[in-house]
């Protein structure tokens, strides 16, 4: 195993610490760059550790806890229409509609004419600032339901 902060071969056992909000292995000369971590107890088969078992502030990556309290909600959950698949497409033929030209239509809505033509060329996704606000101009709808 080497050193993840140095680069050499570690030898005997390697250190566990925190870096910056990294955790490293790290050789017994760089560990003193860290705050050493105390080792997480292993999860049970349902992969959950009970609370009294894991250090004050530490909370393993992938564990749960039991707590008795509901899953709480997803925000995708939540989420009830999604961009169009051919957004570009849709306002491109509402501009030419109404007879605008990229340009007209980026200071209708106060942004730069190469952001329009990004996003007719769909090389980038509509921020849903930008996405309300062709909308209202161009009297379009640029999302549809989802199940």
């Amino acid at each position: 195993m080497q050193c993840e902060i140095c680069g050499s071969n570690i030898r005997g056992k390697a250190h566990r610490v925190i870096l910056e909000g990294t955790e490293l292995n790290v050789c017994d000369a760089c560990a003193k760059y860290g705050h050493e971590v105390k080792q997480v107890p292993k999860a049970t088969a349902t992969g959950r550790v009970p609370a009294s078992k894991v250090p004050a502030g530490r909370v393993p990556a992938g564990i749960t806890f039991r707590t008795g309290s509901r899953r709480r909600p997803d925000m995708f959950d939540q989420m009830t229409d999604e961009l169009l698949s051919d957004y570009g497409f849709a306002i491109r033929r509402a501009r030419e509609a109404r007879g605008m030209s990229q340009e007209e239509l980026a200071l209708a809505i106060k942004e730069k004419s190469s952001l329009i033509k990004k996003i007719e060329r769909e090389d980038l996704r509509l921020e849903d600032s930008v996405r309300k606000k062709l909308e209202r101009v161009l009297g379009i709808s640029l999302t549809e339901t989802i199940e």
